[in-house]
């Protein structure tokens, strides 16, 4: 006869869906010289590009901008960045001033040739700008910039193949239906706060932290999940911790 005394299964629920269809996952906290290591195990480790800082963050240490060089943060293109259908796309930001010229957080060429197959989120002209490539257009959807100066603030915009939303710190800003063929798949890299050939769009003077892509929309729920970070750090991909009490046999 077995007698099975305890048995503790331990699963990070929140963990295991966060993992789910994430791409990149930069925390800027895992830095040797120049590279910053991709914390979502899909291997697209970043370079730290000119005057690019490491300095505190929301959530650990972040990355601060200038526009005095060619400051960004590079990730290598790689068919894994190009997306199809639906996307997520996360950051923490902060800007000493936003009525500063405008500022792209993160995105894959989404001005010089390669918008119509791109994506990206910054500010422009005084509103959030999601952009998504069309493959025959690029797809803005803009939102009244909302954000305090001199104050950490996490930003979210998604599309699920039906609506594109904008959250807020936690909260839905704002949403549109628009149904078209979403394709995130141009051949360039993907930079981090600048935009290729555009060094008016560098997020100077600002910093930012916590930069994720999925190729899915994450809900509400995910989203204040994410808001937390060190989103993957508990339990790897596809691991379960089991812990059995003891066993005996008479």
């Amino acid at each position: 006869v077995m007698i099975l005394t305890s048995v503790l299964i331990l699963v990070n629920l929140s963990d295991a869906i966060l993992d789910d269809g994430i791409v990149l996952y930069l925390t800027f906290d895992d830095v040797d010289g120049k590279k910053i290591k991709d914390q979502s195990k899909n291997g697209h480790d970043a370079e730290i590009i000119a005057n690019t800082k490491l300095v505190k963050g929301q959530i650990g240490k972040a990355i601060e901008i200038t526009a005095e060089g060619q400051d960004c943060v590079n990730v290598p293109a790689a068919d894994a960045l190009k997306i199809k259908d639906q996307t997520t796309m996360m950051a923490w930001v902060y800007q000493k001033s936003w009525a500063a010229s405008p500022a792209q957080w993160f995105g894959k060429n989404c001005h010089n040739g390669g918008e119509k197959n791109s994506y990206g989120i910054g500010v422009f002209g005084g509103n959030i700008l999601m952009m998504l490539g069309a493959t025959d257009s690029r797809k803005n959807h803009e939102v009244p910039n909302k954000m305090e100066d001199k104050k950490w603030h996490h930003i979210v915009g998604t599309y699920d193949g039906k609506t594109k939303r904008v959250y807020l710190d936690g909260v839905l800003l704002n949403e549109q239906d628009e149904k078209f063929k979403f394709a995130g798949t141009n051949d360039e890299d993907l930079r981090v706060g600048c935009a290729k050939d555009r060094p008016q769009y560098t997020h100077d003077g600002g910093v930012i932290d916590e930069v994720a892509v999925w190729r899915r929309a994450l809900s509400l729920d995910e989203i204040k999940m994410a808001m937390k970070g060190d989103m993957l750090a508990v339990f790897p991909k596809d691991v379960l911790a089991i812990t059995w009490g003891s066993i005996k046999i008479r």
